[in-house]
């Protein structure tokens, strides 16, 4: 009976994990608000930061990542490049005055490359994590 009041909690962990991903890596604690993925398997991240610290963080953090160098926008907070053969596109969106949204998106060979967005993600909030610290 002690067993299976305990199962709807390890239920909602497990369910929770993809989500929190990078919240269990202990990448930037307290800075990820939420971590989603759109169908498109764009990676988004809210993070607890403002916008035009989180944008200079993802284009120097692009920049060393990119195998050549990137095309930003400054105005749109855009910013493209390739990393690992593949084409690699951050945009950060103002969500208020203290937080804003992180997305990245990969193609290579014409298709989205999910793995890739992810992992340029991460090295984001990681950059974006230690340059707060």
């Amino acid at each position: 009976m002690r067993n299976t009041a305990r199962l709807p909690l390890f239920l909602a962990v497990a369910l929770c994990t993809p989500a929190c991903f990078p919240a269990l890596l202990g990448v930037g604690a307290g800075l990820v608000i939420s971590h989603d993925v759109l169908d498109n398997n764009t990676y988004v991240a809210h993070v607890n930061e403002g916008a035009a610290l989180t944008w200079a963080i993802a284009k120097s953090s692009l920049t060393h990542q990119a195998s050549s160098p990137i095309t930003a926008n400054d105005d749109l907070r855009t910013a493209k490049g390739k990393v690992d053969g593949a084409t690699v596109t951050v945009s950060v969106e103002t969500y208020d005055e203290v937080n804003c949204r992180l997305m990245v998106s990969a193609h290579k060979y014409g298709v989205n490359d999910g793995s890739a967005a992810e992992a340029i993600l991460q090295d984001l909030l990681t950059d974006l994590n230690e340059a707060r610290n």
